[in-house]
């Protein structure tokens, strides 16, 4: 029983439950004690350098930021990929997020930015339609 209301506790916030449930999600704490911290630090520069060549932000000093502007908090959420047949670990991932319920379209962001789609997406998508005869 004590399980059982652990675990309803935990889905309250789904958010923090489906980083929790996956051990190759982690919070930027749980990934710097892990052994492969140096490998996470490294996606963690690939993130921020391909932010900074696609002129997504620009970095500013807090000091030079009006006092009438909030500063967004950000979290870094990092990620183990691993290969499906034998679980090795072949990529570390990491996303720089910031808090989605403190945005607010206009005044925080204007535009959102989704870099990825993979090809397996894409098969399972052209599988999808021929097994369900979608046509246009």
């Amino acid at each position: 029983m004590d399980y059982e209301l652990e675990l309803q506790d935990a889905m309250a916030d789904p958010i923090a439950f489906a980083a929790s449930s996956d051990p190759d999600n982690l919070y930027l704490h749980e990934a710097m004690r892990e052994p492969d911290k140096k490998q996470f630090m490294e996606a963690m520069k690939k993130e921020v350098f391909s932010h900074e060549n696609n002129q997504h932000w620009e970095l500013t000093k807090r000091s030079s930021i009006p006092k009438q502007h909030k500063v967004l908090p950000a979290v870094w959420a990092m990620k183990r990929k691993r290969r499906i047949a034998t679980r090795e670990v072949y990529k570390w991932k990491a996303r720089l997020n910031i808090h989605g319920g403190k945005q607010e379209k206009g005044g925080n962001y204007w535009e959102t930015y989704s870099p990825m789609v993979t090809w397996n997406s894409i098969r399972i998508f052209l599988i999808l339609s021929i097994v369900n005869n979608w046509h246009t």
